[in-house]
């Protein structure tokens, strides 16, 4: 039986691959975005990584929805003082105090470079170096009020070189600054578009008008000593402004806050993943439904033969689970293909985010495989089970149909009461008065949903 079926699907190769189409498309738009966003998580959780690795704690300023959840808590920098009371700690090897803020640079025109996303660090030579993420490509670290480093992807895109003027304001006017060096951060090609501004510690505390004060404090502990014994020595030297995590809650809790907004974006192209597949759910169905239909007489001449109702079934849904992994397959290295194509647009327009090469999981191919299977699976149920309701006398009768199903007659009316749901759903979503946007948005995507099931059991 299951050689009758592979022949009766090489048969319809066209039929079979129209059909599959719809599968492609659903998975491609799923594993797209789950390729595309693992990319950018990794690359995002790579920079954290990579700003915390020398470090075994990490001091940082506290903020107002802190853990603490303190109402005194606030968002201002630390006493610079801190720094002097950590290093004292026996326990503490290292320890380097930065300031870390934004700044936009401004290119030889006056307009802001990078879309005016810049991130701004310190760096005091050569005392920090243990724990600079940074790492320098050319020139030197630069030092005094008038020189500042700057990313190689901004260097290579403004056509800078050591020795060059260029702008840079934080929140007041644009000071003008000689490029002493070109840096990178770590192994990561991209911060996001984001350009990078380095001043030495005095320079970036006049310049964010931090005087006396830092923004984080790197340290590493002694030899033996736990990262999070170290936690429970600093934390009663610092003031209310301040707090303190080990290295590796730090890198968590800065990467989480990050990756919240990228998912959003994951969700997003997932919507339209689902919204395909839905729709090529519908798709299998009707191919499925007209391909039993034509095959009455066919199915009937098998049933004088021998096979049993459950091998009719079988058949068929063999044929969508067949069609439903092949089509699978195809969509998975689609979305590749949609990952790689939405990033360089991306870039092209500005947005170039952060990325350390393409991220492809075992959990994207399962998943992709298992929903694009599973959806060809659920819509070739219906047309399964008519399958197993052609009598065998139909293959000896001229133009032998299949018999109405029991719940045939209620079609009509099951249609209606639908699609009046459906519209009943959309008007509330657009117009009831005081309802929340929540609720007004679920009731027209079920809505739009009910409306395209309404309408598919119309069409007969």
């Amino acid at each position: 039986m299951r050689r009758v079926t592979l022949r009766g699907l090489l048969g319809r190769k066209l039929r079979a691959t129209l059909t599959g189409f719809a599968i492609v498309l659903g998975v491609a738009m799923v594993a797209g975005s789950f390729i595309l966003t693992d990319t950018i998580n990794k690359g995002l959780g790579t920079i954290f990584d990579e700003s915390y690795a020398a470090s075994d704690v990490v001091v940082s300023p506290r903020d107002a929805l802190s853990e603490d959840d303190s109402a005194d808590a606030g968002s201002a920098p630390f006493p610079d003082s801190v720094l002097a009371d950590i290093a004292a700690l026996p326990d503490v090897e290292a320890a380097s105090g930065s300031i870390e803020d934004e700044a936009t640079l401004i290119d030889e025109n006056g307009n802001p470079i990078g879309g005016g996303m810049g991130i701004a660090v310190s760096v005091d030579p050569p005392a920090d170096q243990q724990f600079n993420p940074l790492q320098l490509v050319d020139g030197a670290w630069p030092q005094g009020t008038g020189e500042i480093a700057v990313d190689k992807a901004t260097a290579e895109d403004q056509g800078l070189a050591v020795g060059d003027s260029i702008g840079a304001a934080a929140d007041g006017p644009v000071e003008p600054y000689t490029v002493a060096g070109i840096v990178r951060y770590g192994s990561v090609e991209s911060l996001g578009g984001a350009t990078i501004a380095v001043f030495d510690l005095a320079t970036a505390q006049q310049l964010f008008d931090k005087r006396n004060e830092l923004d984080f404090i790197r340290v590493a502990a002694a030899e033996g000593v736990g990262s999070e014994e170290l936690v429970a020595e600093i934390r009663p030297l610092l003031p209310e402004t301040a707090q303190v995590r080990t290295a590796e809650a730090q890198s968590d809790t800065e990467s989480e806050e990050t990756q919240g907004e990228v998912n959003i974006f994951r969700y997003f192209l997932l919507g339209f993943g689902g919204i395909a597949l839905f729709v090529g759910s519908f798709v299998i169905a009707n191919t499925l439904s007209i391909t039993v239909a034509q095959r009455a007489r066919e199915l009937a001449t098998l049933r004088t033969l021998g096979a049993t109702r459950r091998q009719v079934l079988w058949s068929v849904v063999v044929e969508a689970i067949v069609v439903g992994v092949v089509a699978s397959v195809v969509g998975l290295f689609l979305g590749l293909g949609i990952a790689v194509g939405l990033n360089a647009l991306l870039a092209a327009t500005g947005i170039d985010l952060p990325e350390t090469g393409i991220v492809f999981s075992t959990r994207t191919i399962v998943v992709s495989l298992l929903v694009g299977t599973l959806i060809a699976l659920l819509a070739s149920l219906r047309p399964a089970l008519r399958a197993t309701r052609v009598p065998p006398i139909a293959a000896v009768r001229e133009g032998a149909v299949l018999p109405p199903s029991r719940l045939a007659k209620f079609g009509l009316a099951t249609a209606l009461a639908v699609v009046a749901l459906s519209v009943g759903l959309l008007a509330f979503g657009v117009f009831a008065d005081g309802a929340e946007t929540r609720t007004r948005l679920l009731a027209i995507g079920v809505g739009v949903l009910l409306l395209f099931i309404g309408v598919t059991l119309v069409a007969p």
